[in-house]
């Protein structure tokens, strides 16, 4: 967490991970530079039963990446976020465009189990 800026330092800082009992319903960060790609990863996540938000306060279950970031900013912020005590347990994915997040990862996630 050193290497990160002071406010990004200060804000995971104030971020408490969630502790999620049986039949959660999964809470997945979104991260895609391309509108139409993000509407429907949204749209399909929805569908699956999770909740989605592109910015959050709160400890997201998975963390998804868009390679429409740029492979720079998708490798930094995935290294990133391995290696900050808060989110290095959070599962990371990167996909590409119009990839659709497996069923059997939101499913892992309701039963807590990293796939």
């Amino acid at each position: 967490m050193s290497q990160m800026p002071t406010s990004a330092r200060a804000a995971v800082g104030a971020v408490t991970p969630r502790s999620p009992g049986p039949g959660h319903t999964p809470h997945v960060l979104v991260a895609d530079a391309n509108p139409a790609s993000r509407q429907e990863r949204e749209q399909h996540l929805k569908a699956a039963g999770a909740r989605v938000v592109m910015a959050s306060c709160q400890m997201p279950d998975l963390i998804v990446l868009d390679e429409s970031l740029g492979e720079v900013e998708v490798a930094e912020t995935a290294r990133l976020l391995t290696i900050c005590p808060v989110t290095a347990q959070t599962p990371v994915l990167c996909l590409r465009a119009r990839r659709k997040v497996p069923l059997r990862v939101l499913a892992g996630l309701r039963r807590r189990v990293v796939v």
